[in-house]
């Protein structure tokens, strides 16, 4: 029993390090290696967030938007950290289909399930790293944005 907790524990650690330390669908930009930021919503974000939500992967075989994407549009709406938080904490618990700021990835990909699962302070942890990060938009992106929007990123 432990060789097989172990052996699956050494299987996920190698698919997170080649996860975060490579470059993921042609991007262009490498995503951040996540063990070298000392933050601690990263650590809630590798755990619940990442398997949806990947740094900056194409959308193809995606079952969420990308987390640099969700930050670009939050941050749009909500530019003070404060409200950025808040909005990002309330968004996790319960997602509003009458309050989406995203419509074009709740059609291709429909409304996040609520994550209960998590505590006020991972929250707050996680809202605050995706604020707090400095996450690089990949090559792809600003074709993407423009056939989405009609215009170029900002």
């Amino acid at each position: 029993m432990k060789i097989k907790i172990g052996f699956a524990m050494g299987i996920i650690a190698l698919m997170v390090a080649a996860c975060s330390s490579h470059e993921q669908h042609g991007s262009g930009h490498p995503v951040a290696d996540l063990t070298k930021l000392n933050h601690p919503g990263a650590k809630v974000y590798q755990s619940a967030c990442m398997s949806c939500h990947a740094f900056a992967a194409k959308e193809e075989g995606s079952v969420a938007p990308p987390l640099f994407g969700v930050k670009d549009h939050v941050i749009k709406a909500y530019p003070e950290r404060a409200a950025f938080i808040q909005r990002v904490i309330t968004w996790v618990k319960a997602p509003n289909p009458n309050d989406v700021l995203m419509p074009g990835a709740v059609k291709k990909f429909g409304l996040m399930p609520a994550q209960a699962q998590l505590s006020d302070a991972d929250l707050q942890a996680v809202a605050e790293f995706i604020y707090d990060t400095d996450f690089t938009k990949p090559d792809w992106y600003a074709e993407h944005y423009q056939a989405e929007h009609g215009k170029k990123p900002h």
